[in-house]
């Protein structure tokens, strides 16, 4: 039994594979012939005006190709054409079938969208891919066929994204339009959207596997995968709250939400003030902790009989589902949101941080830098900027300072033992100075 042949792509035109017959029988006027030494005959077909091209792979396999025209000098140029490039990739080792690096990404993030619409999971993360393709990668090499993209392409690449908000086509982009909840929004451009792409890490990731679909779909030959090489950001410990700090933020948190003007500024600056307790009391990531339903909140008893708090992050974030225990403190935050609520508000579906009207509330990177400010807090030490990634940096620092290992605090927090030794090392080591000079023995006083 022979296998079916296959259609082959050469310069976006598809050539379907010929059966062997020889071509059907021409007038003198349509009389075939050959060009490239022979190797490509030219003929018509009596069911059709135009002229067809007919030739063999280097496997042996023949193709015949329309050529799309009655007109017999543009019909030898373009089967010479077709017939030279397909040699010339031959010889250079390229994948015969082509596709532009825009087809490609088309291809890998309708693969992806299936992949969210089986599990039902990491929709975020699909629109994090989808914006890095449509804003940087696309805009750049759409156009070009994959399996020619070069390592010294994609270094050209690196010099154009770093400009791309300041002299490029950022550059004139003063907002952000996104839809939410069937309508569109359209915001300011914050500085956190225009990176100079200093970090390479996510968009490679993303480039890595456009390039490993072409790979798949025969595209381009693996071996013809351009390096990329990731440029790591800056090890700077993150800016975070001392615990003595911490504290004394939480104490001026009634001040803050007494001092809002209205009943509704009040309602979002204590949703606020929960907000940040509770990522100091979890670690938990902010996209992580807007995400949490009151069925994501549950209370349960450990090997000693110790009851806990438990927060279950969803699905559709960076690490996938997982659990959160919450030290004392957060079990505290969630009692107060509960009595605060009235039942149906605290219902398995509804969201953790809403309004007593029952809104979701997602802006609290806003609120938390406004709370910063009135209690003096803005920046640490050596002038750096808190934010709300702040107090997932307090957990982390302080955990390791009590003591816990690295490995229960990168299960608690969703990250590895690498990330956080290579984050935090300097932190702890300045901790546990005692106890690394040998003035204090673990235990003691």
């Amino acid at each position: 039994m022979t296998k079916a042949a296959v259609p082959l792509r050469v310069a976006g035109v598809s050539l379907q594979p010929h059966g062997g017959r020889d071509p059907e029988s021409a007038s003198d006027a349509h009389a075939s012939f050959k060009i490239c030494d022979g190797r490509v005959l030219v003929f018509h077909r009596a069911d059709s005006p135009n002229w067809f091209s007919l030739w063999r792979t280097v496997e042996g396999q023949q193709v015949q190709q329309s050529l799309r025209t009655p007109d017999r000098a543009m019909a030898a140029e373009r089967a010479a054409n077709t017939y030279l490039e397909y040699e010339f990739r031959v010889r250079h080792g390229l994948s015969v079938q082509t596709a532009t690096f825009g087809h490609v990404c088309g291809v890998y993030l309708a693969e992806e969208e299936q992949e969210v619409a089986r599990t039902g999971r990491r929709a975020a993360r699909l629109k994090d891919i989808r914006g890095r393709i449509e804003r940087y990668l696309r805009p750049f090499f759409g156009q070009k066929a994959v399996d020619t993209i070069t390592a010294g392409e994609i270094a050209r690449y690196r010099d154009w994204r770093r400009t791309y908000w300041t002299i490029g086509p950022g550059s004139t982009q003063a907002e952000l339009a996104y839809e939410r909840g069937g309508r569109l929004v359209r915001a300011p451009l914050g500085n956190r959207r225009r990176s100079d792409g200093a970090n390479t890490l996510p968009e490679d990731v993303v480039l890595r596997a456009i390039f490993a679909c072409a790979a798949k779909h025969g595209w381009i030959n693996p071996e013809r995968i351009p390096g990329i090489e990731t440029r790591k950001p800056k090890d700077n410990p993150r800016a975070h709250f001392t615990a003595e700090e911490a504290e004394a933020l939480i104490d001026t948190g009634s001040a803050w939400v007494a001092a809002g003007k209205t009943d509704e500024a009040r309602a979002l600056r204590q949703l606020t003030v929960d907000f940040v307790e509770l990522l100091l009391a979890t670690g938990m990531r902010p996209s992580e902790a807007a995400k949490l339903r009151w069925g994501d909140v549950e209370f349960f008893r450990d090997a000693n009989g110790v009851k806990n708090l438990r927060l279950w992050v969803s699905d559709d974030t960076k690490t996938g589902k997982r659990e959160v225990v919450a030290l004392p403190r957060g079990e505290r935050v969630v009692y107060g949101m509960a009595l605060a609520r009235i039942k149906e508000r605290r219902a398995a579906d509804k969201w953790l941080f809403a309004t007593p009207e029952a809104r979701r509330v997602t802006d609290f990177g806003r609120l938390a830098k406004r709370w910063f400010a009135f209690a003096g807090m803005t920046t640490n030490p050596r002038g750096e900027a808190r934010t709300l990634y702040s107090c997932r940096h307090t957990y982390i620092t302080n955990a390791l300072a009590m003591g816990l290992s690295t490995h229960l605090v990168a299960v608690n927090c969703g990250t590895s033992t690498a990330m956080i030794d290579r984050f935090y090392s300097k932190i702890t080591a300045s901790l546990n100075a005692s106890l690394l000079s040998g003035r204090v023995r673990r235990g003691e006083s």
